[in-house]
């Protein structure tokens, strides 16, 4: 049979379509399967980042409790335990692990003090933020909103401050999403995002003097753990201290520290200091761990924050996770 030129035009049209069509679907049948593997091994090295940041922070709770046991007068910023790196083997990959003092960051929980599990205003606190803010250049209003605003936000009642703001505000038209106010303590330095007045405010320039840990202790600072940097922090521990004279205590204080408070005091008796806000500490009870698990196709990040109370066991007050 005789196939004309046209019909050998059609039939090798058809042909190649078909191909064309077999190519399509192997090729996304390819990408579906590729997808698929990748997403195997992501859920396969989420399940082994969590075993392993729990693996780790176990571990350094553990070395951090030996360290404060054994250096029951004092932790010094150039103590091991706040400078070295732990790296850890991992499947693939490695564990690096830091740990942080957080004894001089200020605690914005600590604006309130819990009485009788009523939240009431610490006036010295609120004394030493402002301070803060004000040597941060800060207008007034801003950091009376903040602290205001703070505080509504923690405390149970509905009876907004002279610049706070209570639950007709987070429910009111403009709020987006609608909620209430915490009634309770900051879990996250994050949540200061939820307040209306962190927009008028850089995040940037005061994150690194604020934390938020929800304990109820009274709040002190580790002048043996001050490093460049935390000038303005130890400024705003005390009513007299000067930013400048506060920088030039931490570039002279001994990387050993100090044995006992009189010592630091007497080192700088030139300066004037005033009443602190706060009491005057030469350890630490507050850590974060920052951890870093690096594979052949990952990276995640991991920080926990550890409280060692009255029970010196190492409490875990929150954890926060970025890649898993």
């Amino acid at each position: 049979m005789h196939i004309n030129n046209k019909n050998k035009g059609i039939v090798m049209i058809s042909v190649l379509l078909v191909i064309l069509l077999l190519s399509s679907i192997a090729a996304i049948l390819g990408n579906k399967y590729f997808v698929s593997i990748k997403r195997f091994a992501y859920l396969e090295y989420q399940t082994h980042a969590l075993n392993y940041y729990r693996g780790v922070e176990s571990i350094s709770i553990n070395r951090i409790k030996d360290e404060i046991d054994a250096n029951k007068n004092f932790l010094p910023r150039n103590h091991p335990l706040l400078n070295d790196s732990y790296i850890f083997k991992a499947d693939n990959g490695s564990i690096e692990t830091k740990v942080k003092d957080l004894s001089n960051c200020i605690n914005i929980n600590n604006l309130v003090r819990n009485l009788n599990g009523e939240f009431i205003p610490d006036q010295q606190n609120i004394k030493r933020i402002k301070k803060l803010f004000d040597m941060l250049e800060y207008d007034e209003i801003y950091i009376n909103e903040l602290i205001d605003q703070i505080i509504d936000w923690i405390d149970a009642d509905s009876d907004p401050r002279d610049f706070g703001i209570e639950d007709y505000y987070y429910t009111g038209p403009l709020a987006s999403p609608m909620h209430y106010s915490g009634m309770r303590y900051f879990n996250n330095i994050y949540e200061l995002k939820a307040l209306p007045i962190s927009k008028s405010i850089d995040w940037g320039h005061i994150s690194k003097y604020l934390c938020a840990l929800p304990i109820s202790e009274q709040p002190y600072i580790n002048i043996n753990s001050l490093e460049e940097g935390d000038a303005l922090l130890l400024a705003s521990a005390f009513i007299e201290l000067t930013s400048s004279d506060a920088e030039y205590i931490i570039f002279n204080s001994p990387d050993e520290g100090y044995d006992q408070a009189n010592t630091f005091y007497n080192n700088f008796s030139g300066i004037q200091f005033g009443d602190p806000y706060l009491q005057i500490n030469l350890t630490s009870n507050k850590f974060m761990i920052n951890s870093e698990l690096k594979t052949d196709d990952f990276t995640s990040l991991s920080s926990t924050i550890i409280y060692f109370g009255k029970n010196r066991n190492g409490e875990i007050l929150s954890r926060t996770y970025n890649g898993i």
